[in-house]
């Protein structure tokens, strides 16, 4: 037997390497090539959130760790087989559990995917495979995430140049491990190879592969052996084994046959025998035989009458037969003339469709040139109004916002469109020109001087309103009685001074009260005067009126001083910081010109 091998470049050497040590006949011949797919930018986020991965296959594995991204520590690893685990040990040093039936079925039967409601699995495969186990984890409640690494492609349009190298080869079995390996391998336009195709044997890795080539492709079930396993020993296992089963069927049938032959010569031995043995001598049985012959001759007379008659028979029936092609030869010549004539009306009937069909064809590929010119002048007009937007965009954020890293993002914007277009080299320069300019420019402190302010409005409730404490009243001389008998008149004094004091009470001091004492509801206006002050001179910071912006922080200071405590550390800090914006420069510049309108407004014209 010569099998024909065909799994992607670089994975049928050890396969047809234990073939060949089993006397087994094979030609390498790769259908399919392995492309990387580009990856998301939340491919990364994917992994990191994954409580379970699972690796359908070493490709799998390979094209994974081309990404460079770690597995998370607490996620568990599954792969689909032992050749998967291996390379995830090998490749990503991460021990990962398997099933023995290494297929999705097998996978989809471990404990470990029993009870996936609510978990975060990450299923690492090629595009458009195992579907299986993506449609079971979701039914089974799973939170799925397909990652996509790799994609496989057939590496030629259709499969004729492998077929009839195959054939000139003897191939009698052909190697598939995938629905898409069978897909190319089957896309054949010579009639003579897909008959052919129809009559080999296919070893499949899967029974999954099994059903899709009887459902597809309609090849018999005798003609497909499921190998148990996708392993280069068990595939080469599996073809050896029907190799030894179609040799000893054959050594059967040639048994039965010589057999056959032997019965045959002893029979024709026997009859020279048999015919010596019958040989009469000459004795007394002559008279008999004559006797013998003399009644059979009647015998024979009325034989040839009988034949005379079926001779009669015959010819009569002959006669008829010959009427009967006689007319059957004028009905064949009438239904050749039908047939010539139904050719010669289908054949009219086949030029005017073609011309039909030419005519049709001509009207679409006009409506299809029209359309693609009413797309293009769309197209070019929607580019145009884009530009346009993206060109005033970038100036108004300059000159109204000075929003300068804005004019730049925006005019990065329209670098990258305009790269796809022709004749753009003048208007790229000056963008480039222009964003080099606007990222030299200092950044405009606007934002710094509005939460600046921002922090003095929090900071309103905590400041100390000034309040006016009362002189302390002067010390009155001793009040304590004289125990000195001399000291009577003293005495009389105090006692004196003792008793008014219980009726009249004088204070005097040196200062003079003017301003009254402060309310609560005065207390409470104070704050919000200097409260409307300082979101004024928020409000002009953003709208850059410097006139507004320094007469508001004015008011405030003055407000400051006169109501409240400039003794209060609170106090002092407020007046510092308005000390400080107030040599802030909030002026708008407009001295900036961007060169990008005018290099536009030529590309377009």
């Amino acid at each position: 037997m010569n099998v024909a091998l065909t799994r992607p470049v670089g994975k049928s050497e050890p396969l047809s390497e234990l073939l060949t040590a089993q006397g087994i006949g094979s030609v390498i011949c790769p259908v399919l090539q392995l492309d990387a797919v580009s990856v998301s930018d939340t491919a990364s986020a994917m992994v990191a959130e994954a409580e379970l991965a699972i690796f359908v296959s070493p490709d799998a594995v390979g094209f994974f760790h081309s990404l460079d991204i770690a597995l998370p520590s607490h996620c568990q690893v599954l792969a689909v087989g032992q050749g998967t685990a291996k390379a995830l040990q090998d490749k990503l040093a991460v021990k990962a559990k398997y099933p023995q039936q290494a297929d999705s079925e097998g996978l989809l039967a471990l404990p470990e995917l029993a009870q996936v409601e609510g978990k975060r699995v990450l299923l690492v495969k090629g595009k458009g495979g195992r579907t299986l186990i993506a449609n079971t984890l979701k039914s089974r409640g799973a939170i799925l995430d397909n990652l996509v690494v790799y994609q496989r492609t057939p590496i030629k349009a259709n499969s004729d140049s492998w077929l009839d190298h195959w054939r000139s080869q003897q191939i009698t079995g052909i190697v598939i491990t995938s629905n898409t390996a069978a897909d190319a391998i089957f896309n054949v336009q010579d009639t003579v190879c897909k008959d052919w195709l129809q009559g080999n044997t296919f070893f499949v890795v899967s029974q999954r592969t099994a059903d899709y080539l009887q459902h597809t492709y309609h090849i018999i079930p005798s003609h497909i052996v499921v190998c148990p396993g996708p392993d280069n020993q068990a595939i080469a296992a599996t073809i050896a084994d029907h190799t030894k089963q179609q040799g000893s069927k054959m050594t059967q049938s040639e048994s039965q046959q010589n057999n056959a032959k032997k019965d045959a010569e002893p029979s024709a031995a026997v009859t020279p025998a048999a015919t010596q043995a019958l040989k009469p001598g000459i004795s007394k049985l002559a008279l008999l035989a004559l006797v013998v012959a003399l009644g059979s001759s009647a015998g024979v007379g009325y034989l040839y009458l009988q034949q005379q008659q079926q001779l009669q028979q015959t010819q009569m029936a002959n006669q008829t037969i010959a009427a009967e092609n006689t007319l059957l030869q004028s009905q064949l010549s009438d239904t050749k003339s039908q047939l010539q004539r139904l050719d010669n009306a289908f054949a009219g009937v086949q030029q005017h469709v073609k011309e039909q069909l030419a005519q049709q064809q001509l009207q679409v590929d006009e409506q299809l040139s029209q359309t693609l010119a009413q797309a293009k002048q769309q197209v070019s007009g929607a580019l145009a109004a884009e530009v346009l937007y993206l060109q005033r965009l970038a100036a108004f954020k300059v000159a109204a916002e000075q929003d300068y890293l804005g004019a730049v993002a925006v005019l990065t914007r329209l670098d990258e469109i305009l790269a796809a277009e022709s004749n753009s080299s003048t208007v790229r320069k000056a963008i480039a020109a222009d964003i080099a300019k606007l990222e030299a420019l200092p950044k405009p402190q606007t934002e710094a001087l509005y939460y600046q302010l921002h922090g003095m409005l929090e900071q309103v409730d905590t400041l100390a309103v000034k309040s006016q404490s009362l002189p302390q009243p002067q010390r009155t001389e001793e009040s304590q009685l004289s125990q000195n008998v001399n000291d009577w008149q003293s005495n009389l004094k105090r006692s004196w001074q003792q008793l008014v004091d219980d009726f009249i009470t004088v204070r005097r001091h040196d200062e003079v009260v003017i301003d009254p004492l402060l309310d609560k509801n005065e207390k409470l206006l104070i704050r919000a005067q200097l409260r409307a002050y300082l979101t004024q001179a928020q409000t002009a910071v953003v709208e850059q009126q410097a006139s507004i912006f320094f007469a508001a922080l004015s008011g405030a200071k003055q407000a400051i001083t006169r109501y409240f405590d400039s003794d209060d550390a609170n106090t002092v800090a407020m007046l510092q910081t308005l000390k400080e914006l107030s040599r802030s420069e909030i002026q708008s510049r407009t001295d900036i010109t961007l060169s990008t309108p005018k290099a536009l407004q030529g590309w377009l014209q």
